[in-house]
């Protein structure tokens, strides 16, 4: 019995070595999150506000048409989340390189991301020097 106890903590342990954290710069929250996960619904998921005032009331409830979901990758590189697809390609190609739509974003590892780039705070860069000075844990 305990032997078989030892098995499921050592399963555990490397279970959780592997998930990817999201570090919302914005909010100053870390999320654990499987590999593959959407991050759209990683954010809703959490209560994080991902979309400003116009992406509440008219988003397209994640099919990559609207733009409301924004994000932009402050750290993390271009590994931490899925190939950039042609929607958000067509969509974004006026925008800086490192957005992304969270909608059509699955995680493959930790990144920090800044919700409603769009809208920068008026500390945004302390925000991501903040987000980026702690390493991420995985």
């Amino acid at each position: 019995m305990l032997k078989d106890h030892l098995k499921l903590h050592k399963r555990v342990i490397l279970y959780t070595q592997i998930m990817p954290t999201i570090r919302f710069a914005r909010e100053g929250r870390d999320v654990n999150c499987q590999i593959g996960e959407n991050l759209r619904e990683v954010a809703l998921r959490e209560g994080l506000e991902l979309y400003g005032f116009k992406g509440k009331i008219g988003n397209c409830g994640g099919y990559g048409q609207c733009r409301t979901c924004t994000i932009s990758i402050e750290s993390g590189g271009s590994k931490s989340l899925s190939p950039t697809t042609q929607v958000e390609s067509d969509l974004l190609k006026k925008s800086p390189k490192n957005w992304r739509l969270a909608c059509q974003a699955l995680v493959q590892g930790s990144a920090v991301v800044l919700t409603r780039p769009q809208s920068p705070p008026k500390d945004l860069k302390k925000l991501i020097d903040i987000a980026n000075s702690v390493k991420l844990p995985n």
